[in-house]
């Protein structure tokens, strides 16, 4: 079984998936909804409390300099205890997770085998995989030897082939993102929306390929539809496009609709 991490912290949960670790990976992810999702702070947020309760001091983010909104410290401790000890273990069990990476310092995509990387590697490597436009920004992290600044998202994936394999794989794709993608009524024109929406499109569209074209086979798909949606919200007038996912400023809401959501679409694709 191969595991294709893809996006944002998919590749934490491919991982933990591969080494048994599927339902701890859900709790860590239930305590973070539970407390309003502290992974996903903001780098003001995080600026202001360094500065101290009462202090007379406004901070203001700096678009010429801030490379994401969201503060990279919080991920970088999440992932190094995480990660630690992932690069040795895949290889002892005989696994394989492949991670898609975007190096900016040379212009090229290309796949990082975890099992093949340096235990020390590895917690750098999951780091930029989770980086995204406007998220959490590109990481200076060792790789192949040398340092690159490495970006993750689906554009990552983006004209590179699947991971080469002496074997062949049965792959299961998970998709935090609607496929096919769905109209989305409520966007507005910003700059931010239009980088989000377009890269959807991108992950809706080349999932889409890869399984029409025969690609991916005895693959499964687990991702949201409108049918999906509906069934679950159990309601009239239930939008994926417009309802899905819940805005960023709700986070503990918002980890806990995608944790049910993405239990129930599981339910629904394992017994169709």
């Amino acid at each position: 079984m191969g595991s294709w991490g893809r996006r944002r912290l998919g590749a934490e949960l491919a991982v933990r998936g591969l080494l048994g670790g599927a339902a701890e990976g859900a709790e860590i992810w239930r305590r973070q909804g539970g407390t309003g999702c502290p992974l996903l702070t903001s780098r003001i947020s995080a600026a202001r409390e360094s500065l101290g309760q009462g202090a007379e001091v406004m901070a203001f983010p700096d678009a010429w300099r801030l490379s994401g909104w969201l503060d990279r410290a919080s991920l970088a401790a999440h992932l190094s205890r995480a990660a630690e000890g992932w690069s040795s273990e895949l290889a002892s069990r005989g696994v394989r997770c492949a991670v898609a990476v975007c190096d900016l310092s040379r212009g090229a995509n290309s796949w990082v085998e975890l099992a093949e990387t340096d235990p020390s590697e590895a917690p750098g490597i999951m780091q930029a995989a989770a980086a995204f436009p406007a998220g959490w920004g590109p990481v200076e992290a060792p790789c192949g030897g040398g340092t690159a600044i490495l970006a993750g998202g689906v554009e990552a994936v983006v004209g590179i082939a699947a991971p080469p394999s002496a074997e062949p794989l049965s792959w299961d794709i998970v998709c935090g993102f609607p496929v096919p993608a769905v109209g989305r009524g409520g966007l507005g024109t910003s700059l931010l929306e239009q980088v989000q929406r377009r890269t959807e499109i991108a992950a809706a569209g080349l999932v889409s390929r890869l399984f029409e074209s025969g690609a991916m086979p005895g693959g499964r798909l687990f991702a949201p539809t409108e049918q999906a949606w509906a069934s679950w919200a159990g309601r009239d007038g239930a939008e994926l496009g417009i309802e899905y996912p819940l805005p960023c400023e709700r986070n503990g809401e918002l980890v806990m609709g995608l944790l049910e959501f993405g239990a129930f679409v599981v339910r629904a694709s394992t017994h169709a």
